[in-house]
């Protein structure tokens, strides 16, 4: 992994680099080094990683041979790198980072260069490399078209030891610049020799943020709102391919946000489009938590373990609870895999991006966002109430704890669609409603405390009754699931006290 950071430059075949010492602090420049790479760059025929200013491609030679995979930064471009291999097939681990691009699209070589490569690094005042000037003649076929494209560059490129602060290292860019365009260089007019390649300045456009106001109507503001969760669940993709940290939980959170908004907003939307998504997004969700509950109880029930003084008491408990959990998470992470290569998914992505590029809204979609989307905050903060007051009407145990879990996830409703239009780009409510929200998110992590703490009792009682049948001692069973008990009577007083400050919380809702 690398950030690249580098400016490129068009030259005429009569001109030599410039001695840069002097420089910016450049205090030497090591001898040329020449090498010859050669790159197969992939794509689908529609160019969708292009689009996205994504490069894939496999080279051969230099320090750095293998494949790629260059996205787009805040400042340069973040570099992936793995050992060569095959040509054919693409290794799964680059497949996984692109697959929510290309979809079920097939990639193909797109472009084959040949670039002819003279190196000269940059020193400072310590010898410390800083910068790389790569003097290229390239000669690149463009497979579509079989034309052949034949060009001169230079790239100057920051190295890992270039200055800290974004500052210096543009002054540093600043320096060389001026001295090669003294010698005739000037900026490139391609972004990347893909580009140049394909005969295109640019790969693509990324989308621009969304660009709202006080004035911007309901349907502006949700369909902003939507493009950025939906951004959010695309990103979490490749993360959750590569099983990276909480990124089923990410993946699975934007999926229940997209359906709160969707959800709340019901009314305003004018097409069918919108509760075709709904019943997609929960689908998916069902998949997303049969991945994501067993890791919830692995770690609830090894912290728990944790937190007690005789910790090789439990081990046992430990062993057989967070082994089956383990082996359930990693059975249900395979199935959300395939999953995640089946077209209804990728047909999802597909029907997210064009919802919203073309969502259509009732009339009331056209008036000041403020009014509009108030209305639905108003129901969903009822509906919470309403699901409150229902719980002590309980006939039995089972109905109270299906009650609690329908307030706990009617505040998470709440407090998703409140989040949506109060934060980031699409903040059209202030700090009253982001304390509304808060306020719902009490509810729901009370509730998810009491949730997870029966769940995991139950889990206790199933593997205490397992691990009798085969002759072990249960005593920490017992003990375990006493103390969950202890917890699961906490959460219930924190909701207590989170359902006063919720119904207190009235005075926040945004006005009409």
């Amino acid at each position: 992994m690398h950030i690249e950071i580098e400016r490129k430059y068009d030259v005429d075949d009569t001109v030599g680099v410039p001695d840069l010492v002097g420089v910016a602090g450049i205090a030497r420049v090591s001898e040329p080094e020449t090498a010859t790479l050669t790159a197969v760059y992939y794509d689908t025929d529609r160019l969708d990683l292009a689009g996205q200013r994504i490069v894939l491609r496999r080279r051969v030679g230099g320090a750095d041979e293998g494949w790629h995979i260059k996205l787009p930064g805040d400042e340069g471009r973040l570099e992936l790198h793995w050992p060569l291999g095959d040509e054919t097939p693409i290794p799964e681990a680059v497949l996984d980072l692109v697959l929510v691009h290309v979809r079920d699209h097939r990639l193909s070589p797109v472009a084959r260069l040949t670039t002819t490569r003279t190196t000269y690094c940059l020193f400072d005042g310590d010898d410390l490399d800083v910068a790389e000037v790569a003097d290229d003649l390239v000669s690149a076929v463009d497979e579509s078209t079989g034309l052949l494209r034949v060009w001169r560059e230079w790239e100057v490129e920051l190295t890992d030891n270039a200055p800290g602060s974004p500052k210096k290292r543009q002054a540093l860019l600043d320096a060389i610049e001026k001295r090669l365009a003294e010698v005739g260089a000037h900026p490139s007019k391609s972004i990347s020799k893909l580009a140049h390649a394909l005969g295109r300045q640019k790969l693509g456009e990324l989308p621009p943020r969304w660009s709202l106001t006080s004035k911007s109507t309901a349907g502006e503001v949700l369909r902003a709102a939507i493009g950025e969760l939906t951004d959010r669940l695309k990103t979490a993709d490749p993360l959750v391919r590569q099983d990276e940290a909480e990124a089923v939980h990410a993946m699975r959170s934007s999926v229940r946000r997209l359906r709160s908004v969707l959800a709340t907003f019901r009314p305003i939307f004018a097409s069918s489009a919108a509760a075709h998504l709904e019943t997609e997004l929960a689908a998916l969700g069902v998949v997303l938590g049969d991945a994501r509950d067993p890791q919830v109880m692995h770690d609830r029930a090894r912290n728990l373990v944790r937190s007690q003084s005789n910790k090789k008491m439990h081990e046992a408990v430990l062993a057989r609870v967070v082994s089956s959990k383990s082996a359930e998470y990693h059975t249900a992470l395979d199935y959300l895999h395939v999953v995640m290569s089946g077209s209804r998914y990728f047909g999802l992505l597909d029907d997210l991006e064009s919802f919203v590029a073309g969502v259509k809204f009732k009339p009331i979609g056209d008036r000041p966002a403020a009014k509009v989307l108030a209305a639905g905050l108003r129901h969903d903060y009822r509906r919470v109430t309403r699901r409150m007051a229902k719980v002590n009407g309980a006939a039995n145990a089972a109905e109270w704890q299906e009650r609690i879990h329908a307030v706990r996830k009617a505040a998470r409703r709440l407090r998703f669609a409140v989040e949506a239009v109060s934060s980031g780009d699409t903040a059209i409510f202030g700090d009253k409603a982001r304390r509304l929200a808060q306020a719902a998110e009490r509810v729901q992590d009370s509730l998810g405390e009491y949730r997870d703490s029966i769940l995991l009792q139950g889990l206790l009682v199933a593997s205490s009754d397992l691990a009798f049948s085969e002759g072990e001692n249960t005593f920490g069973y017992g003990r375990l699931h006493a103390l969950e008990q202890q917890r699961a009577d906490y959460a219930i007083e924190d909701y207590s006290r989170a359902r006063g400050e919720f119904r207190a919380a009235r005075k926040w809702l945004p006005s009409r």
